[in-house]
C-alpha cells in the first residue's frame, strides 16, 4: 500500500457528506460539509490503519505522510448524517479479483475476532444491559446480523429460510455465508452489476459496505459493553 488514500465523497439528501475509502475499504466518516467529512475521515483512517497493522497487514509506516485524494463525488438520496449510504462509485464497477475477495474476507474475520473477544467472555445477559447510548449491545449485534443476511441478496444469493435462534449464531452463520459467497464468485460475476430496490450493487461495493458495517457496528457493540465492563469487572 502506498501513501495515497483514494476517497469517494457521497453528498446525501438534506445535506451532509460521507467520505468512503476506496483503496482501503472499511473506513468511512461523515460530516456536515465535504471539508468536515474529510477531516473526520483522516481521524477514522488512523484508527483503521492501526487495526490493519496490528492484524499483520502492510500499511504505510506511522510516520509516513498520507495523501487523501478525492477521486469521486456523487450525490444520493441517502440521509448520510443518519448513517445511511447508497453510493456507487466508478471504482465499485471494477471486477473484484479473487485475491481481493480473499483479502477482504480476511479483514472481515479480523474485525469479527476483535468483536467476539469482547462479547464471548461475558455472560449473555450483559448484552441486554442498558447503556447511555440508547441501544444495548445485543440490539447492535442483531442489526449487524440483519445487515449481513440482507447483503447476501446483493451478491445474488438467497439467504437461508431458517435463521438460527441466538444472536451469536446468527452472526456466525451470516458471516460464514457471506465469506463463502464472496470467495466462490464465478469469474463472470466479479464485475456484475445488480439493481435491487432502486440501488445498484456490485461485488466490490458489497465488500466495501460489509467491511464498513462490521467495523462501525462492531465498534458500537464494544462501546455499548464498555459501561458494563466498568461496572462488572
Amino acid at each position: 500500500m502506498d501513501g495515497t488514500i483514494r476517497v469517494g465523497l457521497e453528498e446525501g439528501a438534506g445535506g451532509g457528506v460521507m467520505a468512503h475509502a476506496l483503496n482501503v475499504p472499511g473506513c468511512c466518516a461523515v460530516g456536515p460539509t465535504p471539508e468536515a467529512a474529510v477531516d473526520a475521515f483522516q481521524r477514522a483512517l488512523m484508527e483503521w490503519l492501526r487495526f490493519l497493522a496490528a492484524s499483520g497487514e502492510p500499511v504505510p509506516p506511522a510516520e509516513a505522510e498520507l495523501e487523501i485524494a478525492v477521486d469521486e463525488w456523487v450525490s444520493t438520496d441517502a440521509r448520510v448524517l443518519a448513517g445511511e449510504t447508497e453510493a456507487l462509485f466508478a471504482d465499485d464497477l471494477r471486477a473484484l479479483e479473487q485475491d481481493e475477495a480473499e483479502r477482504g474476507v480476511q479483514r472481515l474475520g479480523g474485525v469479527r475476532g476483535r468483536l467476539l473477544a469482547h462479547v464471548r467472555r461475558r455472560p449473555d445477559a450483559l448484552l441486554d444491559a442498558e447503556t447511555s447510548g440508547g441501544m444495548t449491545a445485543r440490539q447492535v449485534l442483531e442489526e449487524l446480523a440483519r445487515a449481513q443476511w440482507w447483503m447476501l441478496s446483493r451478491l445474488g444469493s438467497t439467504p437461508m429460510a431458517e435463521i438460527p435462534e441466538t444472536t451469536l449464531a446468527r452472526l456466525d452463520t451470516a458471516l460464514a455465508l457471506v465469506v463463502d459467497r464472496l470467495t466462490a464468485l464465478p469469474d463472470d460475476a466479479r464485475g456484475r452489476s445488480l439493481e435491487l430496490d432502486g440501488e445498484e450493487w456490485t461485488p466490490r461495493k458489497v465488500l466495501r459496505r460489509l467491511l464498513w458495517l462490521e467495523w462501525t457496528l462492531g465498534g458500537a457493540a464494544i462501546a455499548a459493553l464498555a459501561p458494563v465492563v466498568r461496572v462488572g469487572e
